[in-house]
């Protein structure tokens, strides 16, 4: 029998994010390169910043889906810098766009958060909006790990 697993919530996210410089069509869709800005990160576990310096390589497909493919930095409290990529799909939701991400973290080997390196973590993603504009995300990290029975 495969052990159970659960979710442990590490951390949620506001980041802004900029215009797209939008790249053009590309093989699968509209290549949009979106900067992203400065942001919080809030607990339960990560506190801290969302670096300015970063971007989600995104991919508008023509079927309405996009891809994240964003890399960008977090400053923790105790100023460990970790740096993050967030790949995942986002689909149509009935508040706009939502969805679900694999995230890999790589922390100093000599941080209390190397244990980040080897953790298998999933994210949340929400569009968030300023009016009809898009005016940034909300993430959410999670981390994966044995339930004991």
């Amino acid at each position: 029998m495969n052990p159970p697993l659960e979710l442990r919530l590490l951390a949620r996210l506001r980041v802004p994010i900029e215009a797209p410089i939008v790249a053009g069509e590309v093989g699968g869709g509209e290549r949009r390169i979106i900067p992203i800005g400065a942001g919080t990160v809030s607990g339960p576990v990560l506190f801290g910043e969302v670096l300015p310096l970063g971007a989600d390589w995104n991919l508008r497909r023509p079927d309405g889906t996009e891809t994240v493919a964003a890399r960008y930095l977090l400053r923790l409290t105790d100023g460990t810098v970790l740096s993050v990529r967030n790949e995942g799909v986002l689909t149509p939701g009935s508040a706009g766009p939502e969805g679900i991400t694999a995230l890999q973290i790589e922390a100093p080997v000599d941080s209390p958060w190397a244990w980040l390196n080897d953790a298998v973590l999933v994210g949340s993603l929400a569009v968030i909006f300023d009016g009809d504009a898009v005016a940034g995300v909300s993430l959410e990290y999670w981390s994966t790990h044995r339930r004991q029975v």
